[in-house]
């Protein structure tokens, strides 16, 4: 049997086999964690989640109310906020200093959005490691009352770019090892009949 055949068809099978593995991983469900609650809040600002992400995460959020609010995610911290209101002589929850806060640090934004009476869902995923922080402000004089749920998902891999990777392997695993076969098939072929070529001869 020539080489190149052998080499094509080990490497075949084993891209198949690679092929077969990342489409069982995309199938996977990813982890979830869920946290959700309720409030009522007027003319302040109030961070009711933050966490640690990576770029296998993603952060949910859900926000339903009779009201206007601003939320947000932002990539930093409660405590840093915090101190920068506190840098400022403000009191803790002073809208008005978050919102100079978000002016001066507005790359740490990774999402803002408004809802009006109604429901805002949004997803986040980073691009590497951060800080997120879940924040709900509200600029009216009236209480706003809403609730609110966030859900962390974790997965081991993207699955549309697993199944993809997979569609990519798998085929040409399989056009890899077709020479592989053939010259299996015909070194059978081959060996059979050699051993038939004696027979024949002994029946003359």
């Amino acid at each position: 049997m020539k080489r190149w055949p052998v080499i094509l068809g080990r490497v075949g099978t084993v891209l198949i086999a690679i092929g077969l593995a990342l489409f069982l991983v995309s199938l996977i469900p990813p982890a979830q964690s869920n946290f959700s609650n309720n409030d009522s809040i007027r003319e302040s600002w109030t961070s009711y989640y933050e966490t640690t992400l990576t770029p296998q995460q993603t952060l949910r959020v859900n926000v339903t109310a009779n009201g206007t609010l601003d939320v947000y995610m932002l990539e930093t911290s409660t405590g840093a906020i915090d101190r920068w209101i506190a840098e400022q002589n403000g009191s803790v929850g002073n809208v008005t200093l978050f919102d100079l806060f978000l002016n001066a640090t507005s790359p740490l934004i990774a999402w803002h959005g408004e809802v009006h009476s109604g429901t805002i869902d949004r997803e986040y995923s980073p691009g590497m490691v951060v800080n997120v922080v879940f924040i709900v402000s509200s600029h009216g004089s009236d209480y706003v009352s809403f609730d609110w749920s966030v859900s962390v998902i974790t997965g081991k891999a993207p699955a549309a770019k697993v199944q993809t990777l997979s569609e990519f392997a798998i085929p040409v695993g399989i056009v890899f090892t077709i020479p592989w076969l053939n010259e299996l098939l015909r070194a059978r072929r081959r060996a059979q009949d050699t051993k038939g070529k004696p027979n024949s001869q002994a029946q003359t």
